[in-house]
């Protein structure tokens, strides 16, 4: 803080003033903008970067273009000229912006999502005409092309095409009429054989500020916000439709945020096996390493509106193991069902969405992340049931962190996991076999973004000049002589000197032989450093390049299967790039697997132990293991001690205490003060007389499963479903996680004091409440229900007489009204949260958003029974 109670560095102490801040403003008004990024004398805004020389040369060389989709198949590109338009259509599609994509929740009840689906077919289920701004810029250097520059534009006339380039160039904005395709459907999304899965021809720029999308946008968006419709790349919906979960499963994705992958999941699992079930059996654990992350996860699952997730935060590969040590080691061992490892990566197959990592791009990010993921889909692995599914997807394209993890997985486990092929049950999708073998390169330090800045920042023109002054003056003797450096030192700066290749320009420009030795020396001079084996790699090198990096041996290779992998790259399906495998875990892991997977996790964390209980869970899974004779010590040579390996002949008889898993990065500071992690704690019992006696609660409501935060405040009092109740809490997974949220608000203390409202039903969780209810609950028809979706006060006597007369029976507070027909329907939740006040006025509890999805299903039930949708009903809430 400056001087005055002035903030920031720019203010330099000076005290805020109206008239100074005027005339600073006048000032800057009359200056040119300068050119960082900015606009000067009427030119053109500078472009973001669309290429990288190391990235386009990398994958030139590892054999990325070598392969192209023909005629519903793939066949390998056997000319230069094949490979060269292959190359132009993958970066031609990486250069345009990425087509907005969503789908429709496959939980809803099929009167409204068939609503749904009909009301969308009118939007985007025909073409098109639109007026379109076009692109400033579409050249390789800057400016993401838009929908005209993708293929899902109808192509124009040569006049009209040329007209559009030149007034593309003038730097005003310049708008012209397309005619635009339906959306897409994609066939692989759907539920009993109905497509839920939509691709649109225009990206997400377009649709926001288009105004002929306008109805479009404000569609999606309002069914965005009720959790009908989730808006979710293409690539993304792929890893849930692989891992084939079923309803009253348990799930863990392992690293869930932002979370449109676990609302997937949840639609699936969170569902009602039978008809006469009052909560859901399956659930779904969300677990993300950052807090912050996690609670952005969480306000996306609010729309989901479901009991039957469990969100936590902790180092993946630190994740609890929480099954007994009797089954572990044996054909019982694991805990869900199905397993999402959806792991940290590069993100180069993101790049049509985050442009930024064309500047960014490095091979040496790679390295750095594959013994992570490796370690983490190790943990996935063990956390899976034997019978169960686990899926391990990226975001990127690099071999490195694709079918190296997957092959030293495979190798690690020794046949506990075996690779699947999913494609015949995935119609429409296009995706490339994975690799069986590829090239290991490594960038050298010298090629680093921070040396070639740095050597930029030393030869430009006024270093230059400088260096020319000091070598004049030492010529006359008058600069002392530098001091000597070691000879280490300067063999180091010899070696690593970094020198500019002819390759590295701006655009790039591709070779014009796809002769491997030209290739290779392309990408030599980028700076790059090939080994052909382990031994290769030098000692300074092999904590970054590590043997699990290179290609399996042709042994291997053919009992790994490692083509069952799907690669789905930008110019199939005009999505961005994405890679993932689908493992069975047929028998329990060995021994050596196991103490790998800690050593493994230890090593993460820069070898510092940082959980009591991993030790101890190794020293669990070597006693099980050493009784049942499992692990021979052949499997795997890991590089360093296994977890749980004690040279201390004394043991404490004092138990080690509990330690929870670590989140985020070692030295990270901790959780924010204001961001609760408070465990799930039985409520007091002393609560529930009162509550019972003024809703009718019957002895069979489960008073066990409405929970409070252990904050000593029982202001909300949280429904949480009997399968995370038993088997993730009784258990003890708050002692080893941190808990950042699960379940559904079911009672909340009234802010309204009234004699008989101590607690009010909460719209959140009403549907598993009302179904025990025998008091203050009011059946209303289907006018009366809809007149009650308001906001404000809403008068008695507006509403039908049975109606009036049964609420003016109540005493003042809260009660539930139930549409008539849906009273036990807990699945539709036809409920609202009232509040009954002294002057013959009732309010609606219940939030805006929830309001538009009551209005949605009333107009599906409207229209099932054939009345018309009333006006009140139509208008979305003002």
């Amino acid at each position: 803080m400056g001087k005055n109670g002035s903030r920031g560095r720019g203010s330099r102490g000076k005290k805020w003033n109206r008239k100074r801040k005027a005339e600073e403003g006048a000032e800057k008004e009359g200056k040119d903008r300068s050119n960082a990024g900015g606009y000067v004398d009427g030119k053109d805004y500078s472009s973001a970067q669309t290429s990288n020389p190391k990235f386009e040369a990398y994958y030139q060389l590892v054999g990325l273009h070598d392969t192209r989709y023909e005629h519903g198949k793939f066949v390998a590109c056997a000319t230069d000229e094949e490979k060269h338009a292959e190359r132009e259509l993958f970066m031609s599609t990486l250069r345009a912006t990425l087509p907005a994509s969503f789908r429709v929740d496959r939980s809803l009840d099929p009167t409204i999502q068939k609503t749904i689906l009909e009301e969308l077919q009118e939007f985007v289920g025909k073409e098109m005409e639109l007026e379109i701004e076009l692109p400033r810029r579409s050249e390789v250097v800057g400016g993401k092309k838009t929908v005209i520059d993708q293929g899902v534009a109808k192509e124009e006339d040569n006049k009209e095409q040329t007209t559009d380039k030149v007034a593309n160039n003038d730097g005003e904005a310049t708008f012209v009429k397309r005619t635009i395709a339906p959306a897409k459907p994609i066939p692989f999304i759907s539920h009993n054989k109905i497509t839920l899965g939509f691709q649109l021809s225009v990206d997400r720029r377009t649709l926001r500020r288009n105004q002929s999308l306008e109805p479009l946008h404000t569609f999606l968006k309002i069914h965005t916000d009720c959790g009908h419709i989730t808006r979710q790349e293409t690539v993304s919906m792929i890893p849930p439709v692989v891992l084939n979960a079923e309803e009253g499963m348990s799930v863990l994705d392992m690293c869930a945020a932002p979370g449109s992958k676990t609302c997937q999941l949840l639609e699936v699992v969170g569902g009602f096996t039978c008809k006469t079930e009052f909560e859901p059996h399956g659930y779904v654990v969300a677990n993300d390493a950052d807090a912050k992350r996690a609670y952005m996860l969480v306000n996306q699952l609010k729309r989901m509106n479901s009991p039957s997730v469990y969100v936590t935060s902790c180092n993946g590969q630190y994740f609890p193991i929480l099954d007994d040590k009797s089954v572990r080691g044996t054909e019982n061992e694991g805990m869900f069902d199905r397993v999402l490892c959806d792991v940290p990566c590069s993100g180069d197959g993101t790049v049509r969405k985050n442009p930024g990592i064309w500047k960014h791009w490095n091979q040496l990010g790679s390295l750095a992340l594959h013994p992570l993921q490796l370690s983490i889909a190790l943990r996935g692995a063990r956390l899976t049931h034997v019978g169960g599914f686990m899926v391990y997807s990226t975001c990127s394209m690099n071999p490195m962190e694709n079918e190296s993890v997957v092959a030293e997985l495979l190798r690690i486990t020794d046949g506990s996991l075996v690779l699947e092929d999913p494609r015949e049950r995935m119609e429409g999708l296009i995706a490339r076999p994975g690799w069986s073998t590829w090239r290991v390169l490594r960038e050298g330090k010298n090629r680093t973004r921070k040396a070639m800045k740095d050597w930029q920042n030393k030869n430009n023109e006024k270093m230059r000049f400088k260096r020319k002054q000091w070598e004049a003056k030492k010529a006359k003797g008058e600069c002392p002589e530098p001091q000597e450096r070691s000879t280490d030192e300067n063999s180091e700066e010899e070696q690593e000197k970094f020198t500019p290749s002819p390759y590295d320009t701006m655009p790039y420009v591709p070779p014009a032989t796809w002769d491997e030795g030209a290739l290779t020396e392309r990408t030599t001079s980028l700076g790059f450093v090939e080994y052909q084996k382990y031994d290769d790699v030098e000692d300074e090198w092999r904590r970054r390049v590590r043997a699990s990096c290179f290609p399996p041996t042709e042994e291997e290779a053919k009992r790994f299967e490692l083509h069952k992998c799907l690669r789905s790259l930008p110019q199939d399906m005009d999505t961005g790039g994405f890679f993932v495998a689908l493992f069975k875990k047929v028998k329990p892991l060995s021994k050596d697997a196991t103490a790998r997977m800690n050593a493994m996790a230890r090593e993460s964390r820069g070898g510092v132990e940082t959980d009591a209980n991993l030790k101890k869970e190794a020293e669990d899974e070597n006693e099980q293991s050493d009784k049942e004779g499992d692990g021979d010590g052949d499997a795997v040579i890991s590089d360093s001690p296994p977890a749980g390996e004690n040279n201390n002949d004394d043991v404490s008889s004092e138990p080690e205490p509990v330690k929870k898993a670590p989140t985020g990065k070692v030295g990270q500071h901790k959780h924010r003060a204001d961001l609760g992690t408070e465990d799930f704690i039985p409520s007091d019992p002393s609560i529930w007389p009162g509550i019972s006696e003024q809703y009718g609660l019957p002895p069979t409501f489960p008073k066990e499963q409405f929970m409070v935060r252990s904050t000593g405040d029982a202001k909300v009092i949280y429904f949480i479903t009997k399968s995370i109740k038993e088997e993730l809490i009784d258990r003890g997974i708050q002692n080893r996680v941190t808990v950042i949220n699960s379940g559904l608000k079911g009672f909340e203390r009234c802010s309204i004091q009234e004699k008989t409202a101590k607690y009010r039903v909460n719209q959140e969780a009403i549907q598993y409440v009302v179904p025990y209810m025998t008091k203050r609950l009011v059946t209303a028809d289907m006018d009366d229900f809809t007149a009650c979706i308001k906001d404000g006060f809403l008068e008695l006597d507006t509403f039908s007489e049975p109606f009036q007369k049964s609420v003016e029976e109540l005493e003042p507070g809260s009660f539930v009204i139930a549409l008539k027909g849906y009273e036990k329907d807990v699945a539709k939740k036809m409920y609202l949260s009232m509040w009954r006040r002294p002057n013959k006025c009732i309010n609606c509890f219940v939030a805006k958003v929830e309001m538009e999805a009551l209005i949605s299903k009333i107009r599906a039930i409207a229209k099932e029974q054939g009345n018309e949708t009333k006006d009140n009903v139509a208008a979305p809430i003002g």
